[in-house]
C-alpha cells in the first residue's frame, strides 16, 4: 500500500529554493501516487531511456556518473527537486544514474502524464522552467567554486549552497562532498576539522551542522 502524501515528512528545498510547492506535490501525488524507497535504491540508470520523471517528496537523491570503475557524484537533489526531466525533454537517454542517498518518498510521473501536464497546465510549465533554471544556476555556482579558490573556499561554498544564510544541517557524507568537488576524502576531512575547530561547523555521521554561515561567507570574501 502506498503511503499518503500527508503522512510523509517533507522539506522545502535547500535555502528556500523548493522547485515544487507542497500543494503542487500533493496534487501530483493524488494523480499518480507516492512510492517510499530505501536509501541506495536505483531510480534511473545511466544509459537507459527515460520513461518517467521523479519529484522528490522527502529525502535526498544523488546523480552520479560512472566511467569504468570510477564514480563521480554530479549533483545532490533535495525535496521539491526533479530528476529525469532534462533527458526526457531532450529525447535523450539518462546521462547519469539517479539513486536515493537517504530513505525517500518519490512521485514518479509517467512520460505520457508529464506531457499532458505540460500541454494543459501553464503553472506546471512555469514551475518546470524554474526547476531547470535553478539547477543550472546551482551547477554554475558549483563550477565556479571548484575552479576558484582553495579547497577550504570550495567546501565553504558548497556548505553555504546547501543551507543558505541560516544555520542548518547538511546531510552529505565527506566522501560525497569530495566527489562533488573533485577532491579526496582525507583532504575534505582535514578542511572540515579546521572549520569545526574554528566553531563554524559541527561534524556527525553523514551530516554537518553549519553553526555560523556568516563566518563561512566571510571566508569567501
Amino acid at each position: 500500500m502506498q503511503p499518503q502524501v500527508d503522512d510523509l515528512p517533507r522539506g522545502h528545498g535547500r535555502a528556500g529554493r523548493a522547485m515544487f510547492t507542497g500543494d503542487e506535490i500533493d496534487e501530483l501525488a493524488r494523480l499518480v501516487g507516492v512510492d517510499r524507497v530505501e536509501a541506495g535504491t536505483p531510480l534511473l540508470r545511466q544509459g537507459d531511456p527515460v520513461e518517467h520523471i521523479g519529484v522528490i517528496v522527502s529525502g535526498d537523491v544523488e546523480l552520479l556518473h560512472r566511467r569504468g570503475t570510477r564514480r563521480v557524484v554530479v549533483q545532490v537533489l533535495h525535496p521539491g527537486d526533479l530528476y529525469g526531466d532534462i533527458p526526457l525533454l531532450c529525447g535523450l537517454s539518462m546521462p547519469f544514474s539517479a539513486r536515493t542517498l537517504t530513505d525517500a518518498a518519490i512521485v514518479e510521473i509517467p512520460h505520457e502524464v508529464f506531457w499532458r501536464l505540460v500541454d494543459q497546465r501553464p503553472d506546471i510549465c512555469r514551475r518546470l522552467l524554474f526547476s531547470l533554471a535553478s539547477r543550472i544556476e546551482r551547477l554554475q555556482r558549483r563550477l565556479l567554486a571548484v575552479t576558484s579558490g582553495d579547497l577550504c573556499h570550495q567546501v565553504s561554498s558548497l556548505l553555504l549552497d546547501e543551507v543558505g544564510d541560516a544555520p542548518g544541517e547538511v546531510r552529505l557524507s565527506q566522501a560525497t562532498i569530495a566527489e562533488l568537488l573533485g577532491s579526496t576524502r582525507p583532504s575534505v576531512n582535514r578542511v572540515l576539522h579546521e572549520l569545526a575547530d574554528a566553531g563554524h561547523v559541527g561534524l556527525g555521521y553523514r551530516r554537518i551542522e553549519v553553526h555560523d554561515p556568516a563566518a563561512l561567507q566571510a571566508g569567501l570574501a
